[in-house]
């Protein structure tokens, strides 16, 4: 059960670095901070899967595919929407002005970045 989010995080981390390098952002002291914070929204999206799978699996008794198939079916709109809600937070604050706005922009973009992809990854 640990196993699948002990997984999804360092894909997701690791996929965060990767945008990070497509906007051209340099790895400095708050977007690291905001990869400390995306550590505990990361695992979150995992979690919600994998217990709603295992819930499946000991309620209706179904293999460990058919438990995934049907978890994701019901599952998916509210992964949807806590990767939406999440980045509607952080986003804005991207288009901050002045020299708030420059310290912040990679922060709030980095921790876009780590939301959306460990909604992928869920």
């Amino acid at each position: 059960a640990t196993l699948i989010p002990i997984i999804a995080v360092p894909i997701s981390l690791i996929g965060t670095f990767a945008g990070l390098y497509l906007f051209g952002f340099s790895i400095n002291t708050l977007t690291l901070f905001a990869m400390v914070l995306s550590i505990g929204i990361v695992v979150d999206d995992a979690i919600v899967v994998l217990e709603n799978i295992e819930r499946l699996m000991s309620e209706e008794k179904l293999s460990p595919i058919k438990a995934a198939i049907k978890s994701m079916e019901q599952v998916a709109a509210a992964v949807v929407a806590i990767v939406l809600v999440l980045c509607a937070v952080f986003v804005p604050v991207a288009f901050m002005g002045g020299i708030a706005g420059e310290l912040y922009r990679q922060f709030a973009v980095t921790v876009a970045i780590a939301v959306v992809i460990s909604g992928i990854v869920a």
